[in-house]
């Protein structure tokens, strides 16, 4: 690989600030494609210039402030994208780029590196400490690096501003949740019990991180939107059969025929709205307990038919 390309990762990697990590892959999948245009067009050759591509941003982030699991998960997929649509045939530079991780981690990390996360790792696990006992407007950068018990200094040199740790904190969240469908949810092929497992698994997530997302829904209202939005797109590309599933349900006759995107953003929604009230009751009981009647108003609706009603004298309502 060229000097001019390695500054080019570099320069990317360097000016992008820790609280907006996540641009700086756009910007590196960028330079990927320009790179593989300028390759001859030969499969081979596109493959071993996407892995050098990748073994260079790989390191440039490892040794950067921004560096997250996360951020790196997502460089992979975003690699393996424009590689594949450069002509790279996706099983090809999987196992490529399998067995070129297998040998980076063999390396080792180095202290720095993992100094670095641990550090990361503390200030965010202080923060959220932090923002769940006092709420966020209460809380202080110098609060959270007490709690932390590293310098205030040390807090700046990965976040610029509470607000900065707030975000990463957010994005974390929704990037391990999106993970969690994402591994749980691909090899389905039943659409009732993807939507099925979508609200179990998110009625149990928000239960686990309960403290947390009360601050956030009481500190930033348009969270539950930023959630939704991030959940429904990444588990569309995560299931990129998920409208040929919606098809053929609805062949079958198990679904009707109707804009699905609308429907998943309306499941969302409602669960938002469980989950509201289960908040302001005071989160006492599991949200699980909820998965019956929410799974039976949103398949079925709530309203009996003229031919139900028929067969009985009362409506019971459970409050």
């Amino acid at each position: 690989m060229d000097a001019s390309l390695s500054n080019a990762i570099n320069n990317v990697v360097r000016t992008t600030k820790t609280h907006r990590d996540a641009f700086a892959i756009p910007e590196l999948i960028k330079i990927l494609e320009k790179y593989l245009q300028e390759t001859p067009d030969n499969e081979g050759a596109k493959a071993d210039a996407t892995l050098n591509f990748v073994d260079a941003a790989a390191k440039a982030l490892a040794a950067s402030p921004i560096y997250s699991d996360t951020l790196i998960r997502e460089f992979y997929r975003s690699a393996i994208d424009a590689a594949e649509a450069g002509g790279v045939a996706r099983p090809l530079i999987l196992e490529d780029l399998l067995f070129q991780s297998l040998k980076r981690s063999t390396e080792g990390e180095t202290s720095k590196r993992k100094k670095q996360k641990d550090v990361r790792k503390r200030i965010l696990q202080a923060a959220l400490t932090e923002f769940s006992d006092k709420g966020f407007h209460t809380s202080t950068i110098d609060s959270i690096a007490e709690r932390a018990d590293i310098a205030k200094g040390t807090v700046y040199r990965y976040f610029k501003t509470k607000e900065s740790i707030f975000t990463a904190l957010k994005e974390d969240t929704m990037s391990e949740f999106v993970d969690l469908a994402r591994r749980d949810l691909s090899i389905e092929e039943d659409v009732l019990k993807i939507i099925e497992s979508i609200i179990k698994m998110y009625l149990s997530f928000f239960e686990q991180n309960s403290s947390f997302f009360k601050v956030i829904i009481q500190e930033h209202k348009d969270f539950g939107r930023e959630f939704s939005e991030k959940f429904i797109h990444e588990l569309i590309l995560a299931l990129p059969g998920l409208k040929r599933r919606c098809w053929k349900a609805s062949r079958a006759g198990s679904l009707k025929q109707m804009n699905y995107f609308t429907v998943f953003y309306g499941i969302i929604g409602f669960l938002n709205g469980v989950i509201q009230k289960w908040l302001m009751e005071g989160a006492e009981c599991s949200l699980l307990d909820d998965v019956d009647t929410v799974r039976e108003v949103l398949f079925y609706g709530f309203a009996t038919t003229s031919n139900e009603i028929s067969k009985t004298n009362s409506l019971k309502v459970i409050s």
